[in-house]
């Protein structure tokens, strides 16, 4: 089964990739959950289930019915919903009993960055040494995550479809995936999504990619229906 998501994405990217991980990534309101719903729905009309790990209570059901216009779209996803990252950890598992043709994973940071924040707010304390350790076993959480996933997706040959938050680097002034290194290599496309200044405007930048060429983006809107071109779409 292949799955695309709407113009311009589709010209951008192609399918999502099966067997390999696709991530887009951005700040608070570029797009991301909206793109995720699209992706859903085109696995759901071409009959397959999908498995939504909502870590932020992104997924709107109001926001899919809107999108879809089909009351019958969720009862094909198959919904977890964890609020801690050991939570997280425990779906992703479940994940690979699951017979869904499209994983997602929104957001996959989300709650790998409270609990970072969380434990490096006590760092100067006396317990310094099991903080410290306590953070690292985040971070291999967020790796051991990642590495089922992508073999899930090999195995099974599907997409898996993650987000992540971005963040500002205070010393090269870019804007840089939180995850680190696990989210940066287990993701095999990476697509970077950003707002232009113009009402529901956004801009989606191929990162990282195994098949097309990377640095190129497209320009697309936000509306009712998901997503449409905005004028002049044209890869540049």
């Amino acid at each position: 089964m292949r799955m695309r998501l709407p113009e311009p994405l589709g010209g951008l990217l192609g399918e999502l990739e099966p067997g390999a991980i696709t991530n887009l990534y951005g700040q608070p309101g570029t797009g991301k959950t909206n793109l995720c719903i699209l992706a859903a729905l085109d696995c759901i009309r071409g009959g397959g289930k999908v498995l939504f790990i909502d870590t932020e209570g992104g997924l709107s059901k109001e926001r899919a019915l809107q999108i879809s216009n089909s009351p019958d779209m969720l009862k094909s996803v198959i919904l977890l919903e964890p609020r801690t990252l050991k939570e997280q950890e425990l779906a992703v598992r479940k994940a690979e009993q699951s017979d869904a043709r499209l994983i997602i994973l929104d957001s996959a940071v989300a709650l790998y960055r409270i609990e970072h924040a969380e434990l490096a707010e006590g760092i100067q304390e006396r317990d310094r040494k099991n903080r410290m350790d306590t953070l690292l076993g985040a971070s291999r959480s967020l790796s051991r995550q990642m590495s089922v996933l992508s073999k899930i997706a090999k195995d099974r040959n599907i997409p898996v479809l993650i987000t992540a938050h971005a963040f500002r680097n205070w010393d090269s002034g870019e804007l840089e995936v939180v995850g680190g290194d696990a989210i940066r290599y287990w993701s095999k496309t990476m697509v970077h999504l950003e707002k232009t200044g113009k009402t529901s405007e956004r801009r989606a930048t191929i990162v990282k990619h195994r098949a097309r060429e990377e640095n190129n983006s497209v320009k697309f809107l936000l509306v009712n229906e998901g997503i449409k071109p905005s004028k002049g779409f044209g890869l540049f």
